[in-house]
């Protein structure tokens, strides 16, 4: 229970809002989020937000109650600014647990292996995201010479972008997330037309639920209850977004993501190029 003053809080997942209707749940997920915490004798002012485009700086706020981070600018440049809550545990192809994989895409009929994408153009959704960079770069690394393997990388926007890319012919290949994919499949499936999985990366802790550093451990343990009792709370959203339950988890436990970057540098692929 909450009994100090505290800034108005903002929450907002915008991390798999592939459509108008998909971004409705969520918002509703988060609607979830703040009657549990009611319930619990929360009496701040909790506001469900669209996301900014500045996310990291979002993610630093300190009015931040609810977000969504991806998993590499949390090992690398967020740490300590904020307090990691929990991970999601979906029920889709390539998750298990709070673990994720990205799928490799390509084109139908286009390369049957990653030698065969040797000198093509890549495509990332953010050069700071773990399913669209770095587990890539580490799927490459080993086959990588000079530091390079692509003819180049374009930055698409999003993952969505990337498909598109790929569809139009701008790219030959993109790594994009296994939740991505399956609710791309579930709610927009054209954004799949003309393209298949080639192989999956290795898997890595999925986005973790942030918030400010300014919650207290008793309004933290507070957020994580609420979270996991959304399966009994909210049954059918949590189906419609293909969430089992949310479990608890911590900065250390995204050490792998950290290690498949080593692992790239080690090889002297510092770089996806």
């Amino acid at each position: 229970m909450t009994t100090r003053s505290d800034p108005r809080w903002r929450l907002a997942l915008p991390m798999y809002n592939l459509t108008t209707d998909l971004g409705r749940a969520w918002e509703r997920l988060l609607g979830a989020v703040v009657d549990g915490l009611r319930q619990r004798g929360w009496r701040d002012a909790m506001d469900i937000v669209a996301a900014p485009p500045d996310l990291i700086g979002f993610w630093r706020s300190s009015d931040l109650l609810l977000s969504q981070s991806c998993g590499y600018p949390l090992a690398t440049v967020l740490g300590d600014a904020v307090r990691v809550i929990a991970a999601a545990e979906f029920d889709w192809p390539g998750c298990s647990g709070v673990q994720y994989c990205s799928a490799i895409v390509v084109a139908e009929g286009a390369a049957d292996s990653l030698e065969a994408l040797r000198g093509k153009v890549a495509a990332v959704n953010e050069t700071h995201s773990h399913s669209g960079m770095n587990a890539l770069r580490h799927t490459i690394a080993p086959m990588a010479q000079g530091g390079r393997f692509f003819e180049r990388v374009i930055v698409a926007g999003s993952h969505l972008a990337s498909l598109r890319a790929l569809q139009r012919g701008q790219a030959d290949v993109a790594a994009v997330d296994c939740v991505t994919l399956a609710l791309a499949q579930q709610e927009a499936p054209g954004a799949l037309a003309g393209l298949r999985v080639l192989l999956h990366t290795a898997p890595a802790p999925g986005l973790p639920l942030v918030a400010s550093r300014r919650l207290d451990d008793s309004q933290a343990a507070d957020l994580l209850a609420v979270l996991q009792d959304l399966p009994v709370a909210v049954p059918s959203l949590m189906a419609r977004l293909g969430l089992r339950r949310f479990s608890s988890i911590g900065l250390g436990d995204y050490q792998p993501i950290l290690d498949m970057q080593r692992s790239a540098q080690s090889q002297a692929y510092p770089l996806l190029a």
